[in-house]
């Protein structure tokens, strides 16, 4: 595969939003046109999944094609932590280098304060945005790696995000590259512009939707303007299910849960020269998976001495195949609880601390009939459960090493009196 055949890459990664958030999934409230074309024109999948219900740990487990737990970056991170990404682990951005990508990261980052921990460091070539979430103080919008806005204006952001990103694209236009933009809506607090304010039936939160996108719109109307939407491949998803406000599609649980709702993402994408319109894809898949599948259709591989955990998915992207996943593991900061291995999902632990006392344990739901997970059948396939377990304890044994060093009784005490959930 030539350079000039290789694909560019822009994917729109939404901070809060849920499965049910898009139209192309059922919501007849929040008006997502453009979204919903980018289905039409190309794949919506069904079962896509973050690997954690919270912002930090489901974003390495995106660029880093790993499980954060392998990482050590487990849980949310604050902006007096110490730590974060090490260049041990490499991200998409790194990867694509190898392959003269252009990158950039555009909007929330969430990986690490510290100067080794930003994007520039991890194979973008440029970087506007905020370190971490917005509800963090202080909120401050980078560039690379200085402070330009000390007093950010939040309703603006989601317009600054797309103008630096077509200003990226038509950089670039001839030259092959990957456009990380990671809003920073609808995580709160919602901020959104005086022209798009009262306009969404969905309140505030449709508001923050529905502004972003119509920007999505200009983007992909740059892509036209430049020539370049048949070799680009958009994506629009999310980091993990809504948090106060929102849809789950009627999934149970939200933000913070490892019930569907808290995990089971949004997910459209096209390319309009590979992928068949109207496509879907009711296969298992993971966000992790991105990473090798964009480096397989940039015309490599991952090597084996990286040691990810997500798998190439590109077949699935054109309705071919079944998932290359045996089981998905997910956990809850230092928790592994719960697995999933074809139609089943076993849930060991409702979370950390003394709420797991609360809810009957373990639970097994069998998801070809019950997505929802509504009805215990472990009682009913105890060597189902056997089985599942024995796999999360072999899974978990060598990670809690490392996942124990990111959590502290100081953290927990920390999100305890922030209640951040």
């Amino acid at each position: 595969m030539t350079i000039a055949t290789r694909p560019n890459y822009i994917v729109v990664f939404m901070d809060d939003m849920g499965y049910g958030d898009m139209g192309c999934n059922g919501n007849t409230v929040v008006k997502t046109p453009v979204m919903d074309q980018i289905a039409k024109d190309g794949v919506r999948f069904t079962q896509m999944y973050s690997i954690a219900p919270v912002c930090s740990p489901s974003r390495c487990g995106l660029l880093t094609g790993k499980y954060a737990q392998r990482v050590g970056i487990p849980r949310v991170l604050f902006p007096d932590d110490d730590f974060g990404l090490t260049s041990e682990h490499k991200t998409i951005a790194d990867h694509l280098h190898r392959y003269d990508y252009a990158s950039m990261c555009i909007g929330k980052w969430h990986l690490g304060c510290q100067p080794e921990h930003y994007p520039t460091r991890h194979g973008f070539d440029r970087f506007y945005g905020l370190l971490y979430s917005n509800d963090m103080d202080p909120v401050y919008l980078y560039e690379n790696e200085k402070v330009i806005e000390s007093e950010v204006d939040q309703s603006l952001l989601t317009e600054k995000y797309t103008n630096e990103a077509i200003r990226f694209i038509k950089e670039h236009r001839d030259r092959p590259f990957f456009c990380y933009l990671a809003h920073t809506m609808p995580h709160i607090p919602l901020h959104v512009p005086a022209e798009f304010r009262g306009k969404s039936a969905g309140g505030t939160y449709g508001d923050t939707i529905e502004c972003i996108d119509y920007h999505l719109g200009r983007i992909m109307q740059c892509l036209r303007e430049m020539n370049l939407e048949e070799n680009t491949v958009v994506i629009v998803t999310s980091d993990n299910g809504p948090w106060y406000e929102g849809s789950t599609a009627g999934y149970r649980g939200r933000k913070t849960d490892l019930y569907e709702g808290g995990i089971r993402m949004p997910f459209v994408a096209q390319w309009k020269s590979v992928i068949p319109a109207g496509s879907e894809c009711n296969e298992v898949a993971s966000l992790m998976d991105l990473l090798p599948t964009f480096v397989h259709w940039a015309g490599g591989e991952v090597r084996a001495e990286e040691s990810i955990d997500g798998k190439s998915i590109a077949p699935l992207f054109s309705g071919v195949g079944e998932s290359p996943h045996e089981a998905l593991y997910f956990y809850n900061v230092d928790c592994l609880n719960a697995i999933r291995v074809g139609k089943w999902k076993l849930h060991i632990a409702a979370g950390r601390g003394p709420q797991r006392l609360f809810r009957e344990m373990p639970q097994l739901f069998d998801m070809s009939i019950d997505p929802g997970e509504s009805y215990n059948l472990a009682d009913r396939n105890p060597d189902v459960v056997a089985r599942l377990t024995k796999m999360i304890e072999e899974f978990d044994r060598p990670l809690q090493p490392i996942t124990n060093i990111a959590v502290s009784r100081e953290w927990a005490e920390k999100v305890r009196k922030m209640n951040f959930r």
